[in-house]
């Protein structure tokens, strides 16, 4: 199932492209009828499992795919080594096509030094009990947790009632009080350039408030924008519904906040993208709050994805009462002890024989 160093240096030389000879493919979007009916299969989708995610983050990593063992493996470059994006994804257990999958990273890993990044992150307890699992275990590795989706009522993000969203509820009402303001569906012809140009503000306004924070979410906010900047371009394409909301200012009307989402299994509505001026206040809860009413409202529950580990974006996520947490895991291989036996010649030098 490997493939040696030897043949994978073959390959570079025959077609300057390092993943064919394992069989793995770039996410196009003529790929999205193949691999929907896969994330169809799941009963509770993590925010990760859909095909818009994997192609609009194309921007930002080398996201790659196959089948392995009836199942499919996604696989990502983003530093120098191959890793999964999520667990085997197939009928029935999936252990067989996880081993697959790791000896395909091992590998591609040890012929770029880098023999121990071999790992599958963003793994829910669904996709680990398929892998033989019982909780979050799998047998054979080590698994650790890496952070949860937030999840809420959708009726309750609409309405925000009750004393534990009072504040959510005041400001959105202010919001509608202080700005005149219009809401319209996105349609890429007419908003792409105005919502690139506020995803560029915003981007500005984030770094150089992370930069008082050692820059840790400089990375990670960088491959955001350019996995938001090909939802702009592509979003009808990708079945994504998007809105934005003009605030009047003087004569003119400029955008001041969009925000994209989709279905997400059989019960959930998944909210990928929000950005907005910070200077319209309340406009952030504003449009979530409306996002969910116009388009969400026949879905139960409205996933907002997970908090990147920044404890600021987690609080606010917290804020807002979550009604369930969708935990996510990273899985590595447990490390080979391995035992030297010294030889019989070894032994009798040691203790002096002659």
């Amino acid at each position: 199932m490997g493939v040696s160093a030897f043949q994978r240096e073959a390959a570079e030389f025959m077609d300057d492209e390092p993943y064919s000879a394992y069989g793995l493919r770039p996410v196009e979007i003529t790929d999205r009828q193949v691999l929907n009916p896969y994330f169809a299969s799941l009963a509770q989708p993590l925010s990760d499992y859909t095909f818009s995610q994997l192609y609009t983050w194309r921007n930002s990593l080398q996201i790659l795919w196959t089948v392995l063992e009836g199942h499919l493996c996604v696989f990502a470059n983003g530093s120098d080594d191959l890793t999964m994006l999520m667990p085997p994804i197939g009928d029935g257990r999936s252990d067989r096509a996880l081993a697959a999958a790791f000896e395909l990273m091992d590998d591609y890993n040890a012929a770029e030094g880098v023999p121990d990044r071999s790992r599958v992150e963003y793994a829910s307890e669904e996709l680990l009990a398929r892998c033989g699992g019982e909780g979050a275990a799998v047998r054979g590795c080590e698994v650790r947790p890496m952070g949860a989706d937030y999840v809420y009522d959708v009726r309750r993000m609409i309405d925000l009632a009750g004393g534990d969203l009072a504040s959510k509820r005041q400001a959105k009402n202010r919001f509608t009080r202080n700005y005149e303001y219009r809401v319209e569906h996105y349609v890429a012809a007419s908003h792409e350039t105005e919502c690139r140009r506020l995803l560029s503000e915003w981007k500005q306004r984030r770094d150089a408030q992370d930069e008082s924070n050692g820059g840790i979410g400089a990375i990670k906010r960088i491959r955001e924008s350019k996995a938001a900047e090909l939802t702009l371009a592509c979003a009808a394409e990708l079945g994504i519904a998007g809105m934005v909301v003009r605030v009047r200012g003087g004569d003119a009307w400029p955008i001041a906040g969009f925000t994209f989402g989709e279905l997400l299994g059989a019960d959930q509505s998944s909210i990928i993208i929000e950005k907005t001026d910070l200077a319209a206040k309340g406009l952030a809860q504003f449009i979530f709050s409306e996002f969910c009413r116009l388009y969400w409202s026949g879905r139960p529950l409205v996933n907002v994805g997970d908090d990147w580990g920044l404890p600021s974006l987690a609080w606010t996520k917290m804020s807002y009462r979550p009604v369930n947490m969708l935990r996510k895991f990273c899985v590595r291989k447990s490390p080979v002890c391995r035992v030297s036996i010294a030889q019989p010649s070894q032994i009798a030098e040691t203790v002096g024989v002659a």
